[in-house]
């Protein structure tokens, strides 16, 4: 039997009447793999996109790293190297992403979705503040006395007091979407990538551009009039047509004592995910695809749409060097076996050696993590495969792990791998080179089997001819590389879709020429229902993508089974809340020079003439929130002014894509706007085009709907994620009572659900505000729900609680019942110790939930000292594990949460 202690904690009175040893455990074993996983309906996808996962302490004692699906940080505690100790699971807000340790016991934690930092207490188990970055903040590094934070939609570095948590400035940066972030050597720069920077491409009109070459199959007619991707400095085009200037920053540098940008790289890639300092040289790399996008044609680019690449900047010269990290390869031979073999694709996050002679990356799209040399970046020293059934050239996207973050403790030979898919941490051994054991990164994943079956299909470069790319190459994280790609294919065959165009009820059979000229690359959140699908709408479901395998990566078609299980995962991705929004989910009456609401009424009330039909609304085709924007219709090209029927296109990304300038003398940040093929640089230019007559010389209705499409409802209300720490200090701020007020009336309209965490009477505890009572119920049945004024008095008393806006549903998970098993949280039953007997040996063992608890050891129950058990912990088939050193006489132990 188990035996509780005073405290309240179970200990074992089992008497082991020998010499005690444990039997160690195999930790490769597939128990491994996986914390508790259930499918749940209350759990949202927003596809979080994470930056910097994993990091270890100061002083190499604990490791942080990020479990993206269940809203929290864990610690672990890895003074025994190769066998980290979940030690503490702490909630944060909505889609954690990043993490940075300012000291073993202060963590700062980045929410993409919540627009925050959670400053996490590891001794207290609790968020202590929360603060507010908005857009989309993806990462965060300590320089001097400040916080930097990368706020990647907003294209801004925000700077914090490290201390008191003040805003100190907003650093407004030039280039497209701010992820990853470094510091230099000496401490005085701050380095940000772009992780969507372009790569100096833009489109040539169709006006403007040539003709399409004859198609190689003679029995298709003359290709559509398109437009024409080309290199902005391409002197046949500028400045004649091109007028602009693309500056194309790919990194950007930041002094940490004035706050200025002291200059920009370029030529570094087009898509930038990782950054490093080299310890030795004070050089630094980036780790980057670069799209080649230059090359016309499907054919030309299959399996090959994207160079892998790690680039170094020479940080005294500026000058920046590419380095292939799959140089060799020949393209032309599909299947390429020995390049599916060693094929290093999406590399997202790169970590130096101290001697800086080598650093590794993790690539994402391959499930391998490689050592590189750092004087030559081609020069591969090492692969490591992760995924122990996807072997050599062999693709398994079901059990992809999806390398994200990296943690190297060099002193004792082990780096952390933190993998996204799989939501496991893999332990390596960097003299072996070898993999020595891999944990889930928490207790518990909510992921529901729907994504976790299907989520390794977008990512899986092994499914390609060559291992170099996958959809997600182009489609980051599932969303756009914002550049466009000429995919036609002049060998082709003609595409026939029929369609009813309401409410004239006319019959359009489109017509598809296989040379479609450029398109750029349309984000995969909300396609659930959205069928056609494609800027033409010639994919009738998802399904039809399929033979992209073949065409485009160069691979094999996937079964009916497998694409049916990746349609079915992308289905779940859900758009993230639009920014530009209130936050009570209204519109703002003064946006980027219009009014939005303005807007709003006009897009669905005001008729306008075009193309000869009679009076239209926005709102006929482009359907208005809480619909995607698109009634999925195609509209002829005779309508639209074109050369080529288009599909209605929803209008949920459209605040994405506001950053190409053409305006002559301009620098612009993007060589793509607006339009399949990214034509038309704002929605006023848009609105002028001929086809709507009756408002196209407007310009304040034109304001005003461009306002409003800008702040278009993604069908996530701006409140899911937003957070306020609250405690006796700042209890009284006008914000505070606002903030609060606003969060419970919006889940008393069913925009949120409103749940809080944190500490009431010093114990942990979790809330869930239930609207018909106006209380919050609390995380056991034991406990009554409490209003807000008792709440109110319980933080005056010293209670601390971060109250946060959740997806309608995701309350009760969130909140109060973690697993959703019906036992809520507080109410579950302590950690059982369990003692088992092999032969001479002696198997201790405890659910690897019980983050926290100490195994603690005596030869005495009432007697001797207790003391913590000192030898190493292993995880197997989600229990704790522990080989003790070897003992006469009787012992006994206990789980003791300190």
């Amino acid at each position: 039997m188990i035996n509780f202690s005073s405290d309240g904690t179970p200990q074992c009175p089992l008497r082991v009447r020998l010499r005690i040893w444990l039997v160690g455990l195999s930790s490769l074993a597939s128990a491994l793999l996986t914390s508790e996983v259930r499918g749940q309906t209350s759990y949202v996808n927003f596809e979080g996109k994470q930056t910097s996962p994993v990091r270890l302490s100061a002083d190499g004692t604990r490791l942080f790293a990020v479990n993206t699906p269940d809203a929290r940080l864990s610690v672990f505690d890895v003074t025994q190297p190769s066998n980290p100790r979940l030690i503490a699971e702490i909630p944060v807000g909505v889609e954690p992403v990043s993490v940075n340790p300012r000291s073993d016991d202060e963590a700062w934690v980045v929410n993409e979705v919540s627009d925050s930092i959670s400053v996490v207490s590891v001794s207290q188990r609790i968020v202590t503040d929360t603060i507010y970055v908005k857009d989309e903040p993806a990462d965060v590094v300590f320089a001097g006395s400040n916080a930097f934070v990368s706020a990647a939609r907003a294209n801004r570095i925000s700077v914090f007091d490290a201390l008191g948590h003040n805003l100190v400035t907003n650093i407004a940066v030039a280039g497209e979407n701010p992820r990853a972030l470094a510091v230099s050597t000496n401490g005085n720069k701050v380095y940000a990538a772009f992780a969507l920077s372009g790569n100096h491409t833009t489109i040539i009109p169709a006006s403007s551009a040539p003709p399409q070459s004859p198609p190689t199959n003679t029995n298709l007619p003359a290709p559509p009039q398109v437009g024409l991707i080309v290199d902005a400095t391409n002197s046949a085009w500028f400045p004649s047509v091109i007028k602009y200037n693309m500056p194309d920053n790919d990194v950007v540098e930041i002094d940490v004592i004035t706050f200025g940008v002291t200059r920009y790289f370029s030529r570094v890639g087009t898509v930038n995910l990782g950054l490093a300092v080299n310890p030795a040289t004070g050089d630094l790399y980036v780790v980057n695809t670069d799209a080649r996008n230059l090359i016309h044609f499907e054919p030309g680019v299959r399996s090959h749409a994207v160079d892998n690449r790690v680039s170094r900047i020479a940080l005294a010269t500026g000058a920046v060097t590419p380095f292939d990290l799959n140089a060799g390869i020949d393209y032309s031979i599909l299947p390429n076996l020995p390049a599916l073999t060693n094929a290093l694709a999406q590399p997202t996050a790169l970590v130096f050696d101290p001697s800086g002679s080598f650093f590794y990356v993790a690539a994402f799209g391959s499930d391998r993590v490689a050592k590189v040399d750092a004087n030559n970046p081609t020069n591969i020293l090492a692969r490591i495969e992760l995924c122990p059934t996807a072997l050599g050239s062999t693709a398994d996207p079901r059990n992809k792990r999806g390398p994200r973050g990296l943690a190297l403790n060099s002193s004792t030979q082990r780096l952390y791998v933190l993998n996204r898919i799989a939501n496991t941490i893999s332990i390596l051994d960097t003299l072996a080179d070898t993999v020595l054991t891999e944990i889930p990164v928490g207790s518990y994943d909510p992921t529901p089997d729907v994504i976790r079956n299907g989520r390794g299909f977008l990512y899986d470069a092994r499914l390609s001819g060559s291992g170099t790319m996958a959809c997600a190459s182009c489609h980051i994280d599932a969303e756009m590389d914002l550049i466009a790609w000429d995919l036609g294919d002049p060998g082709g065959q003609m595409i026939t879709n029929q369609t009813v165009l309401p409410p004239f009820n006319l019959t359009n059979k489109s017509v598809f020429h296989p040379m479609k000229g450029p398109m750029t690359t349309q984000t995969l959140r909300g396609l659930n229902g959205l069928e056609p699908l494609h800027w033409r709408g010639d994919r009738t479901n998802f399904l039809n993508f399929n033979i992209a395998f073949p065409g485009l990566l160069g691979g094999v078609a996937l079964s009916e089974a497998d694409i049916t299980a990746y349609e079915a995962f992308i289905n779940t991705i859900n758009y993230e809340p639009n920014p530009n929004q209130n936050l009570d989910r209204t519109y703002p009456t003064n946006f980027a020079g219009g009014d939005a609401n303005a807007g709003r009424n006009t897009f669905l009330f005001t008729n306008y003439t075009g193309s000869g039909l009679t009076a239209l609304q926005c709102a006929v085709c482009h359907t208005a929130p809480p619909g995607p924007g698109s009634d999925r219709l195609i509209i002829p090209s005779l309508a639209l002014q074109e050369s080529q029927d288009f599909k209605v296109p929803q209008l949920r990304a459209i605040y994405q894509k506001t950053h190409f300038n053409n305006a002559p003398g301009t620098n612009s940040i993007g060589g793509f706007g607006f339009t399949h093929d990214g034509t038309d640089p704002s929605l006023q230019v848009f609105l002028s085009r001929p086809v709507f007559v009756n408002i196209r010389s407007n310009t304040i209705i034109k304001n005003n709907l461009a306002a409003f499409v800008q702040c278009f409802d993604t069908g996530t209300a701006p409140a899911v994620g937003y957070a306020r720490t609250i405690t006796a200090t700042n209890l009284g701020a006008s914000s505070i009572a606002s903030d609060w007020s606003l969060l419970e009336a919006q889940a008393g309209i069913s925009n949120v659900d409103l749940i809080a965490k944190g500490t009431i009477d010093g114990l942990r505890h979790g809330l869930l505000f239930e609207p018909s009572s106006a209380s919050y119920r609390l995380d056991s049945t034991n406990l009554a729900a409490l209003t807000h004024a008792q709440l109110v008095t319980k933080i005056q008393n010293g209670g601390v609680l971060t109250f946060m806006g959740v997806p309608p549903g995701s309350g009760v998970r969130m909140g109060i019942d973690r697993d959703e098993n019906g036992v809520l949280d507080a109410d579950e039953p302590p950690p059982s110790l369990h003692i088992s007997q092999a032969g001479n040996n002696a198997i201790v063992n405890w659910p690897y939930s019980a983050a926290g608890f100490e195994l603690e050891s005596a030869s005495s129950v009432f007697s001797s000292p207790w003391t913590n058990v000192p030898d190493p912990w292993e995880i197997s088939g989600g229990q704790n594990y522990v080989t003790n050193a070897s003992y006469s006489g009787s012992r006994f132990y206990r789980l003791h949460l300190p």
